[in-house]
């Protein structure tokens, strides 16, 4: 069994509602989407260097547990699963059995953070497994991606009931927003649910405005404090 690995590091989440923990990232290399691309308006995505299957190596399940033990000897941090695109081809399998294993490991020794926390796109479908929590985005119309997004993962995370997942929606202007907002009330969503401003492109204060006063269920906004903390570099 094989995954595209870009990186494995440790550091705090960025963002979220696990903001602040200490995490060990396992990066996945390979994503399909390409958010905000268009002939005019530039892509946003924040790890553009993880977007391709050959930016990263190919790992077995035994390569990346050595990695994360290398980090986190006494399993005490977060996973985190991302991207890329954790559960894109072969990296869902990877990424499954990766996560199963942490979860039986640290049932059995009384470890904090069994669940392995999946940051995944919202075009690959999601799982009822326990030993997964995720954080889906929602790509909505400034993307150019809504239409590759699996809708049946809004049912999936309704049967889940997990009070620790999150449904992420970035912003790039009020038309993105708006739809937001439709599709909460479509879906009715009771899930967590983030909002980020696309960087550049709306102001966050402008984005809070918006959000108080519709201000949607189980809704935050999300800010990257790992860009606060040490801008826009890799691996911290």
């Amino acid at each position: 069994m094989f995954g595209k690995i870009h990186e494995v590091y440790s550091s705090i989440s960025g963002e979220g509602i696990s903001q602040g923990i200490p995490t060990v990232f396992i990066r996945f290399a390979g994503c399909s989407l390409r958010c905000g691309k268009t002939e005019t308006r530039a892509l946003w995505c924040d790890t553009a260097y993880a977007l391709g299957p050959n930016q990263g190596e190919e790992k077995t399940l035994e390569s990346v547990w050595n990695d994360l033990e290398k980090l986190d000897p006494h399993h005490g941090y977060q996973v985190l699963l991302t991207g890329g695109e954790p559960l894109e081809g072969k990296n869902r399998d990877l990424s499954t059995a990766l996560a199963k294993q942490i979860y039986e490991h640290r049932m059995n020794v009384g470890r904090p953070y069994p669940a392995s926390r999946v940051e995944t796109n919202g075009s690959e479908r999601i799982t009822e497994d326990s030993f997964f929590i995720f954080t889906m985005d929602y790509k909505l119309p400034g993307s150019g991606m809504e239409d590759r997004m699996d809708q049946e993962n809004f049912r999936i995370l309704e049967k889940r009931h997990n009070s620790l997942d999150e449904i992420k929606f970035v912003v790039r202007d009020r038309i993105d927003f708006d739809r937001s907002i439709e599709v909460i009330r479509e879906q009715k969503i009771q899930t967590n649910i983030l909002y980020s401003p696309v960087h550049g492109e709306v102001d966050a204060k402008e984005l809070v405005e918006w959000i108080k006063v519709d201000n949607p269920p189980k809704c935050r906004l999300s800010l990257q404090i790992h860009k606060v903390l040490w801008g826009n570099q890799k691996g911290v």
